[in-house]
């Protein structure tokens, strides 16, 4: 039986800009960490070292309960009722949509390879958005549509669900690869 609708998480995976994020956030928190404590040996009596230096501990924590959610990142990718509508999710607390296009607006819907990279890269688009896991993940695919009179594009890994659901909502605009076509 056919579903009309169809609803998955990406998890970005720690690699790349991710990682180089994670990094970055990590090594920020060291330097704050250590400045705080420095600003507190060299200018505050030893008195207060037992006040300061577990107030320092706190703020820290704090500040890394605030920030490491941002280099926790998901997509939820749903494909209901006519629309796509895809999610940034920071660590499993706060949400931003990204996307909610119908699609049969979609002018293209393909598997990302080396023959698309190709044609969407002579392409002028204005939106680029990314709701990827990895670079290296087997089932990516794009969607080209207009928003606001600007022309955008979406790359997004998919479930074999919502590949048969976007080629029925919009197969004038869909463009799989035979190998992906055979295996549906």
């Amino acid at each position: 039986m056919f579903s009309n609708s169809c609803e998955y998480i990406i998890k970005q995976k720690t690699e790349g800009k991710t990682l180089a994020n994670k990094i970055g956030f990590i090594v920020g928190y060291v330097i704050i960490f250590s400045f705080l404590c420095m600003v507190t040996f060299l200018y505050l009596p030893s008195e207060l070292y037992i006040i300061i230096y577990p107030l320092i501990f706190a703020l820290t924590a704090f500040l890394v309960f605030i920030t490491w959610r941002f280099t926790c990142v998901e997509y939820e990718i749903s494909i209901s009722g006519g629309d796509m509508i895809i999610t940034l999710i920071y660590g499993k607390g706060f949400s931003k949509k990204l996307l909610n296009v119908p699609v049969n607006t979609f002018s293209e819907i393909g598997e990302y390879d080396d023959a698309a990279y190709e044609e969407i890269s002579k392409l002028s688009l204005q939106k680029n958005h990314v709701c990827i896991s990895s670079l290296s993940a087997p089932n990516i695919y794009y969607a080209i549509y207009e928003e606001e009179g600007e022309r955008c594009i979406v790359y997004f890994d998919v479930t074999e669900e919502a590949v048969a659901l976007l080629n029925k909502q919009n197969p004038s605009a869909f463009r799989a690869s035979k190998k992906r076509m055979n295996h549906n």
